[in-house]
């Protein structure tokens, strides 16, 4: 026989009425809009921390403000969730170590890094870091806006055209000019880690600072034995040697030749300049990200004249 309920739901409507009524009324009358919104959100929080405590299946939420919706990088040392917030509603991406290296003192350093990285770089073509919190356990977790496609996905969908690699290469090459300008280098180049919005390509944004560097620095001195994809980094960097903007260059160089195998035109102009950034010798690359925009420029133009 199913038990009968009733009284339990009696019971808690009764409660939520004086609850309800504490809400809008104390003992001076009633509350101001601005003190019952505060009441309201301080119960709300009680009660998310309850469900927390009482069911392993409830959404995770973190700083009272996130709600923890989906795991979209499960990484050897760092998880990255699509969060949402609880008041706002926008989607955010947080990065944070692994509970399995929450002392880990070196990923904490890069971490922490990444977000002074992040935060000195404002630019349309750069992913924006928006805060740092400390999670209840300690470990840092960095906040960042929201991009739900990697180029690295959208090359597995379709062929690109000649106009849309050029788009994605001013792209990346105006987010290294800032990036550089600022005095840093970022190490991480490849399709995983270039960004896009609601199928966008012009809006497409470089990520990941997690191994940033400042020019003329080398790895070594992170106590990193090495960092980087092997398909992208640069002989510099694969040697661990001291880098500056021309390594950004070469893992460019490698990009467009990729971008170029996947593009259902001519680009045997693109094709030269690929060659010409992924050159071994750092001296034989453009001096800058400027020069190659600049190179870039020519071709762009000549395309749309012919």
């Amino acid at each position: 026989m199913t038990p009968d309920h009733s009284v339990d739901f009696e019971e808690i409507t009764r409660r939520f009425s004086h609850l309800w009524q504490a809400l809008n009324y104390g003992s001076g009358g009633a509350y101001s809009p601005e003190t019952r919104q505060i009441l309201i959100d301080r119960v709300r929080d009680a009660l998310d921390r309850g469900e927390a405590r009482l069911s392993d299946a409830g959404p995770e939420i973190i700083a009272n403000s996130f709600v923890l919706e989906a795991l979209v990088h499960d990484g050897a040392a760092t998880h990255i969730y699509r969060a949402r917030h609880r008041d706002l509603g926008t989607l955010h991406a947080i990065k944070m170590p692994r509970p399995d290296h929450a002392d880990d003192p070196v990923l904490r350093k890069l971490i922490l890094r990444e977000a002074e990285i992040g935060m000195a770089l404002r630019h349309p073509h750069i992913t924006g870091t928006q805060a740092v919190l400390r999670l209840a356990d300690g470990r840092p977790a960095l906040v960042m806006e929201w991009l739900g496609s990697r180029l690295a996905d959208r090359l597995r969908e379709k062929p690109l055209s000649p106009d849309e690699v050029i788009s994605i290469m001013t792209s990346v090459l105006s987010g290294l000019e800032t990036i550089h300008s600022a005095g840093f280098v970022h190490c991480d180049l490849s399709p995983l880690n270039l960004l896009f919005a609601d199928g966008d390509l012009s809006g497409l944004k470089i990520a990941d600072f997690g191994i940033a560097i400042e020019t003329g620095s080398r790895h070594g001195q992170l106590d990193l034995a090495f960092a980087g994809q092997p398909d992208f980094v640069s002989p510099e960097q694969m040697a661990g040697g001291p880098l500056d903007g021309r390594s950004d260059l070469y893992a460019a160089g490698l990009l467009l030749s990729l971008l170029l195998r996947h593009c259902d035109g001519e680009g045997e102009e693109l094709q030269a300049l690929a060659i010409r950034l992924s050159q071994r010798n750092a001296e034989d690359r453009p001096e800058n990200a400027k020069a190659a925009l600049h190179l870039l420029g020519g071709l762009a133009k000549h395309t749309v004249d012919a």
